[in-house]
């Protein structure tokens, strides 16, 4: 059997009917974060920005993301309204000024797709923010929360530009210079978010600017009447002074820092900022996936990558490889890295280097699940020197489906769990359900780069298979290697069934929980024979964990491509260089 990706892809969720017990997201934190244009400054600052929310999301928060227009953006669109009004102080100037924050929002959206993170956008008529004062300079005064509500219920993310509300006369109104830090502030207030943070490109108050102000010193926190004065070209006043009415703390930082400045009741001494080092990386395999990490991070200050391992050193790259590439597997190994990521499809090099490097007390972050559910114990024994294993990118690819597992076990005896762990099949069985030949389809997925040549692991259920071992071991605590998982093949006579029924079916690798051990499969099963699960579209993977006592863990997210793949890799990544930086620092304070 052979499967052109279709233009127009629809990432939601296909659902069939509503799951029983109570969705653990309708209570999990609500973090606000604000990201302004010094933060935004090009589109090239989106993946970025889109990789914060998704990190922020994989900890299982809900997220309002409060978007600035682009740098120079405002004041282009101001001297465009003088230029065709005659004056800036028309009503209806707002109406063109915030397209700014609008074109932002609609961006960061696409970027957040690109990587598998579902995102609505609330804009500025249906946010029901309503404001008091001048069309330019006015203050937010109510807010009617009930669509912004109802779309972070649908995907958690909820992106809204910053700076506008509805003016009493109905039409759009400004909040001023500086109003995107109003506009999250005044939400986190409203919605009794748990955090608002305002990422900005400092990581913190400091008592002078530090670019001009090399010595400058970093407050750990500043009261709201300080901060009036240290950092006002830094925060809206406005916010500041709202900020203290409302008695709400507001954290300042820039991405990848990990001790924000709090903004709130007190002003403790300034100290100066701890040293930050370069974490360097090597990058074993430059292969789609290695390609587009290594486009991610390369505006990522905190990691260098010192070295890439591959077959063909000579073969020419989308992505022009920022260190050296060789194909000498000892000269790689000697090579000083704190990091390594396996990014090798060859499993038996991928196991082996993982296991020598963690034996050297060097960090593993693997996108390899059959490295992780076939080696998974002797890597953990071989980790030494506090190195850490990570491999959120081996299961469910951008669908956070670990650390879905993990956080629902933390809070309960896992029941059972529902998933979609193979973007390949997922993928030809979206086509089949529209008509799609399989041979075409599977010529689709190919093209798309979500599909090898060699599809046997897809096709038998060894992918998924792997996939759910691990996945296990998460929600139970079973050692991978040891799972018996019992699969289906998706064959020619099972296809024929699937397009003479005319309906979707998909891939379903299924734990269960029982007193006699656990029940793991993958089956090819209808749709509609799974209350609650959905059916993500394309090659996009989901994941439903139900706790014995009722309660519903969910995720989705792209299960297969570059980008979405990188991000996961990415995501592991900040997590050892916060670990690493909270540890020197505790060390720096130790030794002072």
């Amino acid at each position: 059997m052979t499967l052109s990706v279709l233009p127009g892809f629809q990432p939601a969720l296909r659902p069939s009917s509503p799951a029983p017990g109570r969705d653990a997201a309708a209570t999990s934190s609500l973090y606000v974060l604000k990201f302004g244009s010094s933060v935004l400054r090009t589109i090239e600052d989106l993946p970025r920005v889109a990789g914060e929310l998704y990190r922020q999301r994989r900890l299982g928060r809900r997220i309002v993301a409060v978007v600035s227009a682009l740098s120079g953006e405002t004041d282009r669109l101001f001297a465009e309204a003088a230029a065709v009004a005659g004056t800036v102080s028309c009503r209806c100037v707002p109406d063109l000024v915030s397209l700014g924050e609008e074109r932002t929002a609609a961006l960061l959206r696409l970027a957040c797709d690109r990587i598998g993170l579902p995102a609505e956008i609330c804009r500025p008529e249906e946010l029901g923010l309503e404001t008091v004062g001048g069309a330019l300079d006015g203050h937010p005064s109510r807010l009617d929360p009930i669509h912004l509500e109802a779309k972070l219920a649908a995907t958690g993310l909820v992106i809204v530009p910053g700076f506008v509300g509805t003016g009493e006369d109905g039409q759009r109104s400004l909040f001023g210079r500086g109003g995107s830090d109003f506009s999250a502030v005044f939400l986190a207030g409203e919605l009794g978010a748990e955090c608002v943070r305002l990422y900005k490109d400092v990581d913190g108050v400091y008592e002078s600017d530090p670019a001009r102000c090399p010595g400058a010193r970093r407050f750990a926190e500043v009261s709201w009447e300080d901060a009036l004065e240290v950092a006002r070209p830094l925060i809206q006043p406005k916010a500041v002074d709202y900020a203290a009415t409302r008695v709400l703390p507001i954290e300042i930082e820039a991405i990848g820092s990990n001790q924000p400045t709090l903004v709130g009741s007190l002003t403790s001494e300034p100290s100066p900022p701890l040293p930050t080092a370069r974490l360097r990386i090597g990058l074993a395999g430059y292969g789609v996936v290695g390609q587009a990490l290594a486009a991610r991070l390369c505006h990522d200050p905190r990691f260098e990558i010192a070295a890439i391992l591959v077959r063909h050193p000579e073969r020419e790259r989308a992505v022009p490889p920022r260190a050296p590439l060789t194909s000498d597997l000892g000269a790689f190994v000697e090579t000083k890295f704190d990091i390594l990521v396996d990014a090798l499809s060859c499993d038996g090099t991928g196991a082996a280097l993982c296991g020598t490097l963690l034996s050297r007390g060097v960090h593993v972050v693997s996108a390899s699940k059959r490295v992780i559910a076939g080696h998974h114990g002797r890597l953990a024994k071989a980790a030494a020197g506090g190195a850490r294993l990570l491999y959120s990118a081996a299961v469910g690819g951008s669908a956070p489906v670990l650390e879905t597992v993990s956080r629902a076990a933390g809070q309960g005896r896992v029941d059972q769990v529902l998933c979609i762990v193979n973007g390949t099949i997922n993928f030809i069985l979206d086509r089949l359900a529209v008509g799609v030949p399989a041979d075409e389809a599977l010529q689709q997925a190919r093209a798309a780069g979500f599909a090898e040549e060699d599809c046997e692991a897809d096709l038998s259920g060894a992918d998924a298979a792997a996939k759910l071992r691990i996945v296990a071991h998460h929600a139970f605590g079973t050692r991978p290697e040891t799972l018996d998982v019992a699969t289906e093949r998706l064959d020619e006579k099972t296809i024929a069934r699937i397009v003479a029924s005319g309906e979707r079916w998909v891939q379903l690798a299924h734990l269960r929980q029982h007193e006699n051990g656990i029940e793991a499969s993958v089956r090819i099963r209808r749709l509609n024979e799974l209350p609650g699960l959905g059916a993500p579209a394309d090659e996009w993977n989901c994941a439903v964990v139900t706790l014995a006592e009722g309660a519903v863990f969910r995720c989705i997210g792209r299960g297969a491509g570059g980008p979405a793949t990188a991000e996961a890799i990415a995501a592991d990544l900040d997590e050892i260089s916060r670990e690493h930086a909270l540890a020197k620092n505790a060390s720096v304070r130790l030794a002072s």
